[in-house]
């Protein structure tokens, strides 16, 4: 007897007759035969976003193979990947090229997907009262510009005597990241491209109420921030006695000790790749 199932699915993996409009398909080395619904049900969002994933994903596949140096390199790249893959998992190796960049390519799309997912959950885990603005410069209103210089001078100026120019025109193409509560910054970060490629760097970080866990807050978002951006690695300069507050968000030191601001500082780094 025949089955019923979904016409568009039906025709995209398998053959119809055109006579009786059954279609046949080959399953498990046997061929079974189809009868189209007449009332198949639309697409699912679901369905609509899966369809679009993989067709973007073809669409940069497609254009990859086209350029021969290209799949030269994403051959080269699947060769390497291969010989770290043990014979037991077959799974997971790669035989042709094709099917290696588009394997990488969702994974490159499913990891920036979640990113977005992870970044809503913190922001939703805010308590009442408290927001949280992530805006580049030009985006900035006057109010919420002066309350950053305002948190900025009080920490830097005030408190830890930083005699520097504050306001060195880098703001203008930061991404700016402050916690607010009930108007006052109470968290904040800049975020800003470094000279070299996929690197990117964070600074001017501060909270004005400490042990709080404002601060690892405001780092993770940072963190997050730069990932939506295309960062693959995040650089900090860091007061000594924040080096173990930094090390416990994965950064590692770079290099000797250096003075800035007549306060000792170290560069960190942060691979996010």
């Amino acid at each position: 007897m025949a089955k019923t199932e979904n016409i568009d699915y039906s025709l995209r993996r398998g053959k119809m007759n055109k006579k009786d409009k059954t279609v046949y398909r080959m399953r498990n080395g046997k061929q079974q035969s189809y009868i189209p619904s007449e009332n198949t049900n639309p697409p699912s969002k679901a369905q609509k976003a899966h369809r679009a994933l993989f067709g973007k994903i073809n669409s940069v596949v497609n254009a990859i193979m086209a350029d021969p140096v290209q799949t030269a390199e994403w051959e080269n790249k699947r060769i390497e990947h291969n010989r770290t893959i043990p014979f037991t998992q077959k799974e997971q190796r790669f035989e042709t090229t094709r099917s290696f960049v588009f394997a990488s390519i969702r994974t490159q799309l499913t990891r920036s997907k979640d990113t977005k997912r992870k970044r809503r959950a913190v922001k939703l885990e805010l308590p009442k009262g408290f927001k949280l603005y992530i805006k580049p410069f030009a985006e900035l209103s006057a109010t919420e510009l002066y309350e950053i210089l305002k948190a900025r001078f009080a920490v830097f100026y005030m408190e830890q005597h930083c005699y520097y120019q504050d306001m060195d025109n880098i703001d203008y193409k930061c991404i700016h990241l402050a916690l607010h509560r009930r108007g006052k910054v109470i968290a904040y970060a800049r975020l800003f491209k470094g000279r070299e490629a996929g690197q990117w760097i964070a600074g001017r970080t501060l909270t004005i109420e400490r042990k709080q866990g404002f601060g690892k807050f405001i780092m993770e978002q940072t963190l997050l921030e730069a990932q939506r951006q295309g960062a693959t690695s995040l650089l900090i300069h860091a007061q000594l006695q924040a080096v173990p507050f930094y090390e416990k968000l994965g950064f590692t030191t770079v290099g000797e000790v250096f003075q800035e601001a007549d306060i000792a500082h170290i560069l960190m780094k942060k691979s996010l790749a």
